[in-house]
């Protein structure tokens, strides 16, 4: 039998799913404890968010402000002045970035790392695997219609999750022998829970549920082509898109499920 002290090596892709992303911390502290060293990780959305700060040994820090974060402050990072291209600019968000990871490169980070966006000219997968870091998370969090697009060389680079919801195959690109998947967004639940929380959803709820739904359905389809070697589903069925300010139960039903996976 293996010895449970004996250090084992991933690879990690961390799929989206806004709020619920929070539950990604929890999933790397899990594989932590249990020994498994982190070779690369690849984030779309939120996974890119939160992959940028473990791949810059920054997890702790974006952790303790997870845990501070008010329904108020919620609202103010995602306040803004409307765009002609998406509802909000999300300078906030770039400045909290800023803040925390300055002007790192995706070069100077302790793990390997890559963010995956989409070009909404062409339909086409973009991984971000070089350059400013900051600018790479920013791309794959852009969800078309709420985030501005960000303009890189020819291209206009939106959420990932339009066409690599759990980034799997990037994780393998990149040279991870094993794949470590956490998937936010599965629909099929056995308690019945609607998507939509009220009889009255906002614009935000009701982009929500429609990307959730059109990601889990690409999600089976990429993870039956390319499967990883340990799915983790944390049950999230309950928590907003918009929960933004539950990161400690959220954080920690992350953790459960990694854990009961990993047993």
């Amino acid at each position: 039998m293996r010895d449970p002290s004996e250090t084992r090596s991933a690879g990690v892709a961390l799929g989206g799913g806004a709020a619920r992303g929070w539950a990604h911390i929890g999933v790397l502290r899990a594989l932590a404890e249990n020994n498994i060293r982190i070779t690369h990780v690849a984030g779309t959305s939120i996974g890119a968010f939160v992959g940028a700060f473990f791949a810059t040994n920054s997890l702790d820090t974006l952790m303790a402000g997870v845990l501070r974060l008010t329904r108020k402050q919620v609202l103010a990072y995602v306040a803004s002045l409307p765009s002609r291209t998406g509802l909000l600019k999300g300078q906030h968000i770039t400045a909290f970035l800023e803040e925390h990871l300055g002007s790192l490169t995706i070069e100077q980070c302790t793990v390997p790392l890559a963010t995956v966006a989409t070009d909404i000219r062409t339909g086409q997968e973009v991984t971000l695997a070089r350059g400013n870091i900051v600018e790479a998370v920013r791309a794959s969090i852009a969800v078309p219609g709420i985030f501005t697009p960000l303009r890189r060389e020819a291209a206009l680079l939106v959420d990932g999750g339009l066409v690599n919801p759990v980034p799997v195959s990037t994780v393998r690109t990149m040279g991870a022998g094993q794949v470590i998947a956490v998937d936010l967004n599965p629909v099929v639940r056995q308690n019945g829970l609607p998507l939509l929380a009220t009889e009255q959803p906002n614009m935000l709820e009701i982009i929500g549920a429609s990307a959730q739904i059109i990601q889990a359905s690409l999600t089976r389809t990429r993870l039956a082509t390319d499967p990883p070697d340990l799915l983790i589903c944390p049950d999230l069925a309950h928590i907003s898109y918009q929960d933004f300010n539950r990161g400690e139960e959220i954080i920690e039903l992350g953790y459960q499920a990694a854990m009961a996976a990993l047993s």
